[in-house]
This record gives C-alpha cells, structure tokens and sequence, in this order.
C-alpha cells in the first residue's frame, strides 16, 4: 500500500506540474494527464498499478464525468431553438460521422459497420470542458453563436448516450435486434422513473440538501453512484445511468450549487481517468505506421469542422461570422470521445491500433484548438471577405423590420427587466425602439406589441448586424447585457473609428468591467450592484426607515413580483 500511495502521489504531483506549465500556453490539463499516464506506462515492468485499482478509477471517472454532463444540459435551450439546432446541430453531426466513418475505411482499414459508425461518432463529439471553458472566458454564453454551440453540446450528448445505449447492446446475448430494444426498454422504465422520483422526492430532498450546505456534496455523489449502481443492478450501463441521474437534476433551480460542490470530485475523477488511459496506452514502433491517420484525423477535424458549420450556414441562410465561430469553438475531440472509445475497445468494437490513434488525435487537436482559440477573431478578420458571399441570403429584410424606419431609433440589446423599463418609457414618450434578442420566446412576444417596437432576432456579436440595422442612425444604443461585454466594447471601438457620437449605455454587474467601458468611450455604465445598493439605502433613508415590518412588506411586495415573472406567462406580465 505504501508502494502505491507513493505512485500515486509521484502521478498527481506530476500531472499537477505539467497542468501548470501547459496553461502558460493556454493548453487544457487533459493533455498533461494523458502525457503522464503515458509516461509512466513505458515504466510499467517497474511502475506496477494493480489491475483493479485502474478499472476502478477509470469506471469512478467516468461515472462522475457524464453525471455531470448530464447536470449541465439545457434542454430549455434546446426547445428554445430546436429550428436552429435541426441544422446546425444535426448537419454538424451527420456530416462528421459520415466523413469520419469513410477516413476510419481508408486510413485504419476499419471494416465493419459498427465500428466505422462508432469511429464517426467519435471524431465528431467536441470538448465540453473546453468549448465552456472558452465561451465563458471570453464572456460569449449569452452570444448568438454561443446559444448554438450549447445546443450542440446537449445534442453531442445525446448522441453519445444513444451511441453507449447501443454499444451496451452489441455485448447481449440473442439477436442485436432484442438487445437493443431490451436496453431501450430499460432506458424508457428508468426514465419514467427519474419522472417520478422527481416530482415526488428529488425536489424535496435536494431542497433540504441546499439549506444544509454541508449534505449537498454527499447527497449529490450519493444520488449520482447510487443510481449507477441501481442501474448495474438491473443489467443498464451504471454510466449511461450516472449520466440520467445528472440529467434528472438539470431541472432543479439548484443545479449551480450541485455543480460548485461535485466539480472538485469531478475534476479528481478526470485526473485519475486520463492518467489510467494514458497508462493503458501501448506506444511502440508500431506507432509510426500511425503518425498519417492521426494528421488526417487532426486536420479534418480542425480545419473539416469549421467548412461544415459553414456549409450548414449556407444552406440555412445563416451568417457567416457564427458559423465560423461555432466551427472553430468546436473542432476538437472530445474527452466523451475518449470514454466511448474506451468502452469500444472493452466491447472489441476498437482495436488498441484505432484506440490509440483516436487518442493521440485528441491530444493534437486540442492542443491545435485551444491555440486557434487565442487568435480566432484575428483569422475570422482574414477570411471575412472570401466568406461575404455566405451573407448575402441572411441580411435583414424588409418584411423583417415591417415598415420601420432605421432613423433616429432607440436600439435596445436583450430583453429583461432593465430593458423592460427602458422599452416601456420609450414607447410611452413615442419613441421608436428597435429591440434585438436571440431569445426565440422574446421575439414571439415582443414582434408585434406595438406600432413603434420592432423586434428582430439578431446577433449583437456580429458587425453586419450594426450595419444592416443602421446602428449609426440611431438616437442611443442601449445594450442590457449583464455578461456582454466584449460585444459592448467592440461597438465602442466601431463607434470610435467612424467617427460617431451617438451615446452608448452598457449593462454590468462589475466595477472592473465598469472601468473598462468608460475607458472605451461609454456614455453610461449601468452597474447593477451599484443602483441596487442606491434602491435599498433609499429604502432605509424613507420615512419608516430600517423597520422589519417596513422591510417585510416590500419584500413581500417583491416576491409577488419575482413569482409574477417566473411562474407566469410573459404577455400576462406585458399586458397582452
């Protein structure tokens, strides 16, 4: 045991070392666990982990991994734009498993149907960790390309778990046909299942786990292994079923603070799976023969991906600018990859010749990806002009705008109650309002409530956007956005080189972000924490001053608003 203890403290330390030099060059730390486990298994004669150990810790990560896929899908997001998603979702992925499926054929003389599929399948999962990761860096969640990209990351998912579903199947006794439909059958029972448990348990039970901080971590791993563990017990992938028990939590309103307290747990499970696949990895001369298919592999991922999404934006009347992002966010393999192909060679679906070259090919294209990341703006500037053409079936007509002069308006940026205020006063003093959202439910409600508000459905990220609906035109630029600052600065520095002066009012909730937009030229910050404290010190300075009954009755006059808003329809809430 002291043997073991001292290998495993030789691989975190390690791991953590090379985690740290890595991100100097902006580089994910999955790289560096691979790197390591690698490492050490060309010691293996000497550097012995007990079988066990190894396929207990890579099931364990894995089991957390899709748990917590499964607590981060938005499938509210996904109805919101499932029109946009059928194309650029569905396109993305049918297209990279056919092409993936025909490389397999060609460059690994992979033969068999199902393991040309599941090749397919695997080249075409992105990185959650580092799609996130980039997109809430550069403060992008909330961007026209951004809501795509989480579309797409939910339908991956889903795909991934159908893929684990079938590839469970492929192991059964009998036909593949009964199989497959006994494995679906159970997926449906414990479905209606999790329905149920949710309704008449979950909520209650992680609502008690909230109040009492220091449950929430072991009731949330319980839940996660416990049902893993139900779900071996009936003979159902226990990792298919850690991924629904996430999924099952995704509606609660308390999935943030599940995910804050099972990340750290996570995290050390994605440590320990990647070293043990590393580790598992048998890199000889063999590998050579290898180097081809993996530059194949890597280009048409990292270079494929991005002429994909913008074929799709083509045939969609999309933008080129988004399409371009969502293709260069998301052209890596994904770490879910690594999991399914880890079971493919399990299966014998994979032979340790395709394992490995999946697995290098991952290594190269994230390393490649993340690097294309810090200089995507700079290579969309470059091909901005070749890529016009895609423009020239999605500009805004004027069916769109019904009539509405582009003169002298008020342009308002996303809908919520700030902007709420602001559209309201506007329109009351008979002022035009042009408001833009990427909220499908905000334009159903908003395109047609009053003669002088026109709503459009359009991405405040993207300069054509400016142009097409004559942002130097306007009266004042209002953007509500609390997380949409580089979209904000971006229109400061296009204001500042053509020379405009018309006001721009940006939204935040930071100082620091505040300091910068005034730096950049904004005529006002609205700095949410700010005008919250000013509401609550007038509150305290009114006649009834800090009285608790005082306090209870706005707080009261405030959770009827709140639930107002929250549980009932828009248009009641608008008048309509």
């Amino acid at each position: 045991m002291e043997h073991l203890i001292q290998i495993f403290g030789v691989l975190i330390g390690a791991a953590a070392l090379l985690a740290v030099l890595l991100s100097f060059v902006k580089q994910s730390p999955i790289i560096a666990f691979i790197i390591v486990g690698i490492v050490i298994g060309l010691f293996r004669e000497t550097v012995h982990i007990p079988h066990e150990i190894m396929e207990a810790f890579t099931e364990i990560g894995i089991i957390l991994l899709l748990f917590m896929a499964g607590l981060e899908v938005d499938f509210e997001s996904v109805r919101k734009r499932w029109k946009l998603l059928v194309w650029n979702g569905v396109g993305q992925i049918v297209l990279t498993v056919f092409f993936g499926a025909i490389l397999g054929y060609y460059l690994l003389d992979i033969t068999t149907t199902v393991s040309m599929v599941y090749f397919g399948v695997c080249l075409t999962l992105s990185s959650t960790i580092i799609v996130l990761g980039f997109l809430k860096a550069k403060k992008q969640m909330d961007s026209f390309h951004g809501q795509i990209i989480l579309g797409i990351m939910v339908l991956q998912d889903i795909i991934a778990v159908l893929a684990l579903v079938i590839l469970t199947s492929l192991s059964g006794e009998g036909s593949l046909a009964t199989s497959i439909s006994l494995i679906f059958v159970k997926m449906a029972g414990l479905t209606v299942l999790l329905v149920v448990l949710n309704k008449l348990i979950l909520n209650r039970l992680f609502r008690y786990l909230a109040s009492a901080k220091e449950l929430l971590f072991v009731g949330s791993l319980g839940w996660a292994l416990g049902f893993a563990a139900f779900a071996e017990l009936i003979h159902f992938s226990p990792e298919i079923g850690g991924f629904m028990a996430g999924a099952a939590l995704s509606f609660l309103p308390y999935k943030l603070e599940i995910q804050d307290k099972v990340e750290p747990l996570k995290d050390f499970g994605v440590l320990m799976f990647f070293i043990v696949l590393g580790y598992g990895l048998h890199i000889d001369s063999s590998a050579i023969d290898l180097i081809v298919p993996i530059a194949f592999m890597t280009v048409f991922i990292v270079l494929g991906t991005p002429i994909i999404t913008l074929l799709i934006g083509r045939l969609s009347k999309g933008k080129s600018r988004p399409s371009f992002m969502i293709g260069t966010i998301i052209n890596q393999i994904s770490e879910f990859s690594l999991i399914l192909a880890t079971l493919c060679l399990q299966a014998a679906v994979f032979d340790d010749r395709i394992f490995l070259a999946i697995t290098l090919a991952t290594i190269m294209t994230i390393f490649i990806s993340n690097i294309g990341h810090q200089f995507i703006e700079k290579i969309y500037a470059v091909f901005k002009t070749p890529l016009a053409f895609i423009d020239r079936r999605s500009k805004v007509s004027e069916t769109e705008l019904g009539g509405f002069e582009l003169k002298g308006h008020y342009v308002v940026v996303s809908f919520n109650e700030i902007s709420e205020k602001l559209i309201r006063y506007y329109l009351d003093n008979g002022k035009q309002v042009l408001l833009i959202d990427i909220d499908p439910d905000v334009y159903d409600l908003m395109h047609d409530y009053h003669q002088n508000l026109c709503c459009i459905y359009a991405d405040i990220y993207d300069p054509d956007t400016w142009d097409e609906l004559q942002f130097a035109e306007a009266a004042a630029i209002i953007s509500c956005m609390v997380g949409g600052q580089e979209a904000e600065v971006s229109i400061l520095r296009w204001r500042k080189e053509i020379g405009l002066t018309i006001p721009l009012i940006a939204t935040t909730d930071s100082h620091l972000e505040a300091l910068e937009l005034y730096k950049y030229g904004a005529t006002y910050v609205i700095q949410t924490e700010e005008l919250a404290a000013a509401s609550f010190q007038r509150l305290l300075q009114g006649e009834r001053g800090l009285s608790m009954d005082h306090l209870a009755d706005k707080g009261e006059d405030h959770h009827r608003k709140l639930t107002r808003i929250m549980m009932e329809e828009p248009a009641k809430v608008w008048g309509r």
